[in-house]
């Protein structure tokens, strides 16, 4: 038997959408974290608080969310089905 005929297509696409998924979502939470950092600290030399507190509440909240997919995706690695 090939190693093709082990494995169902749906399982496939379900890995192939489900890794896009993760790859797109972690890459834009952490590149958020990057934009409201940048932003906030310009803010901060600008002498804006406003828009620095709110760039740097964007940035700890997709922090936080970054944490939370890095963490909830090597939980389902280690997990055994």
């Amino acid at each position: 038997m090939s190693a093709l005929g082990v494995v169902e297509l749906d399982q496939i696409v379900e890995v192939i959408w489900v890794s896009l998924a993760a790859g797109i979502g972690i890459t834009a939470a952490y590149s958020l974290v990057v934009l409201g950092s940048a932003r906030s600290a310009e803010a901060r030399r600008a002498h804006n608080t406003g828009a620095a507190i709110g760039y740097g509440a964007l940035a700890a909240l997709f922090l936080i969310l970054f944490v939370a997919l890095v963490v909830l995706g090597v939980q389902i690695m280690l997990s055994k089905d």
